[in-house]
């Protein structure tokens, strides 16, 4: 029986680092079935098949590469299917409301160029009418068009070119601290970080988009990053930190049109203070130190001198948070949208090209 059991445990090691997949070249391919049935039952057997067949499949479809330290990340290709994926979800919820459509379209800037092209998610561009109901003329030739009515659908839609609109500088700051993931907050706030950059990067390719992550630390993050990120038990939610970083991305831009985008669910309850011999650290207290909420707001004064147009989407019915919101927007002339978890996406993409609307 005791050789019996030092070979279980020794398998079961074997089996733990192979389950681990954390060292380099790891793959699900790997992992011994046949002692994974014998050590965890049948069903654990299956259920690593099962994922090593979906590992195979992601990467025969070019969904996953190997980082510098061996494991496996999503591909470029793979981060630009997600962002279709939100951006799509998040365009369905759009065109689903009374009266956006006309409302987004409204007002675009810039003079007409003569010079049209067909409909994409996004455009604020004038429909134009002519070439619209000519092309719904012509993909219905040769059937019958009943009491004349043409029957128009978005393939149809051409919109008229405008000229350039002004460059924005767009920090978007996700709020990254626990209670966001415990409040199921987590998967929405990076499906809209996800729609927003696909946006921008597909459409608005002359706006620079930085994305910010806070927590008891802000950081810059790419959307591969952003995407990958897990929830950390940590104390802190720095948004002075999260402001002061987008003020470098909005300084580095001085000739383009400033937007800055706040997801939350917390009052602040951090900011970075100097310390002696240099550099800074964090200042953590709960409730919100007077130092912390003086800090913070200092960055948001900071965003109106630079011109910003700031929009803060509050997630909850934190009433702290509420009436600390509501005040900054006051002060900075600011907005303050209260979405579900559902619309989260729909309202920051909507409130970006809200801004586009708006630029001259």
């Amino acid at each position: 029986e005791g050789a019996q059991a030092l070979a279980d445990i020794a398998e079961l090691e074997q089996l733990a680092e192979q389950l681990s997949q954390s060292y380099p070249g790891a793959t699900m391919d790997d992992v011994d079935l046949d002692a994974l049935a014998r050590q965890l039952g049948d069903q654990a057997a299956v259920d690593a098949r099962t994922l090593a067949e979906l590992e195979r499949a992601l990467l025969n479809q070019g969904f996953l590469d190997r980082g510098s330290d061996g494991q496996w990340r999503l591909s470029p290709k793979a981060m630009r299917r997600l962002g279709e994926t939100a951006l799509r979800d998040v365009a369905q919820q759009l065109s689903g409301r009374r009266g956006e459509r006309d409302h987004r379209r409204a007002g675009a800037a810039g003079e007409l160029t003569g010079a049209t092209r067909p409909w994409q998610f996004g455009d604020t561009e004038p429909w134009n009418v002519t070439r619209t109901l000519t092309n719904a003329v012509l993909r219905q030739a040769g059937t019958s068009i009943q009491a004349g009515v043409v029957r128009i659908t978005v393939d149809d839609v051409e919109v008229s070119e405008t000229e350039t609109r002004t460059q924005a500088a767009v920090a978007l700051l996700v709020d990254t601290s626990f209670s966001m993931v415990m409040e199921n907050r987590w998967l929405p706030m990076k499906r809209t970080a996800l729609a927003l950059n696909h946006l921008v990067s597909t459409r608005f390719r002359s706006d620079a988009l930085q994305i910010i992550a806070f927590g008891r630390y802000a950081r810059v993050v790419t959307p591969a990053e952003l995407t990958g990120l897990e929830g950390v038990y940590e104390q802190g939610t720095n948004l002075h930190h999260a402001l002061a970083l987008a003020g470098r991305h909005l300084r580095r831009h001085p000739n383009a049109q400033p937007v800055v985008l706040v997801v939350t669910d917390g009052e602040p309850t951090a900011h970075l203070e100097d310390v002696d011999g240099g550099g800074s650290a964090v200042f953590f207290d709960y409730p919100p130190h007077p130092r912390t909420i003086a800090h913070t707001v200092r960055g948001f004064d900071d965003m109106a001198r630079l011109g910003a147009q700031v929009t803060i989407f509050r997630l909850g019915s934190d009433p702290g948070l509420a009436r600390f919101i509501d005040q900054v927007a006051r002060r900075v002339e600011g907005r303050v949208v209260v979405p579900d978890l559902d619309g989260l996406g729909a309202a920051v993409v909507g409130d970006y090209l809200r801004s586009r609307r708006r630029r001259r």
